[in-house]
């Protein structure tokens, strides 16, 4: 049987064209994949760029409460900084109106300003408010970039989410045609390894009692995974892409097909890891974008 390994780059292009076609695409426009292995393999990219997608909205959302923020300090230096303007202004017609009288002309009404506030020239004064001038300017372009930008995350919030949602529609399209969970080993499974509570992902695809597919683990390491299912006792020989047959994994399915537990036997020693270990995996569940693992095991115990 051909590795999912080697469908790798087939799964991109299937996701690929997966993500291309419209949310209201008939069914008969969708492209058939007709292998399971294929099906997986899309599915194990479609659920990695869900991942992906659900961080990214997840800052864009950190960024458009950062701007809100920003956006709140902008107006309000601006509202500030008018207000220093006009007392200037106020300041500038007192002295002026004052330098009036002194030379003997008709003052008229004059702000109700103190003394010490009219002891400086028409002139310095005028200085000031140009520089005050200059920083209100500079003020409302920094407070109309912050709109700007807010608008531009709110516009990249929506197309996220749509982009999300049409992963997540064809994530539940490809899981239809999936064998039954209690009858298959066939779909993504979260791993988990003891002692050292590395992370992991397995894709699995199952035909009969064979047993193959493709791992990402922390690390990071990757490769394929090669094995047996027999009356739900599993064999799985990981090859890694870089160091070759590294390790075996043994274990029990659950009933309910939902989780497996076993042991792990690493043939890798140079890097000061254990020899062996536990580890335990539960199948990937549907979730709503933006919802994160909770960490918990899934399936009954087997």
């Amino acid at each position: 049987m051909t590795m999912i390994q080697d469908h790798g780059t087939r799964g991109i292009l299937l996701a690929a064209t997966l993500l291309a076609m419209g949310a209201g695409a008939s069914a008969a426009a969708e492209p058939q994949l007709v292998r399971q292995e294929d099906a997986i393999v899309a599915l194990f990219s479609l659920q990695t760029g869900l991942e992906v997608e659900s961080r990214l909205l997840h800052r864009t959302e950190l960024r458009h409460e950062e701007l809100q923020r920003m956006r709140d300090e902008a107006a309000a230096r601006v509202v500030k900084l008018y207000a220093e303007l006009d007392h200037l202004f106020n300041q500038y017609q007192a002295a002026l109106h004052g330098k009036q009288g002194k030379n003997g002309a008709e003052p008229g009404a004059k702000p109700d300003l103190s003394e010490r506030e009219t002891e400086q020239s028409p002139e310095a004064l005028e200085a000031q408010l140009q520089e005050k001038e200059e920083e209100v300017l500079a003020a409302e372009r920094a407070e109309a970039f912050v709109r700007d930008e807010g608008r531009r995350m709110r516009e990249q919030v929506h197309l996220q989410r749509e982009k999300i949602a049409l992963i997540s529609q064809r994530i539940d399209s490809l899981r239809a045609g999936l064998p039954s969970h209690k009858d298959s080993l066939t779909g993504i499974w979260d791993l988990t390894m003891l002692p050292g509570g590395e992370k992991g992902v397995f894709a699995l695809f199952q035909s009969g009692t064979l047993v193959t597919g493709q791992y990402v683990l922390d690390g990071p390491f990757q490769g394929s995974l090669d094995g047996t299912l027999i009356e739900r006792k599993l064999l799985l020989h990981r090859i890694d892409s870089r160091l070759g047959r590294s390790m075996d994994y043994s274990g029990f399915l659950s009933l309910d097909g939902q989780a497996i537990k076993g042991t792990w036997e690493n043939y890798d020693l140079s890097n000061g890891q254990p020899h062996t270990g536990s580890w335990s995996a539960r199948r990937r569940q549907a979730r709503k974008p933006g919802e994160e693992d909770d960490g918990r095991e899934g399936g009954s115990p087997p």
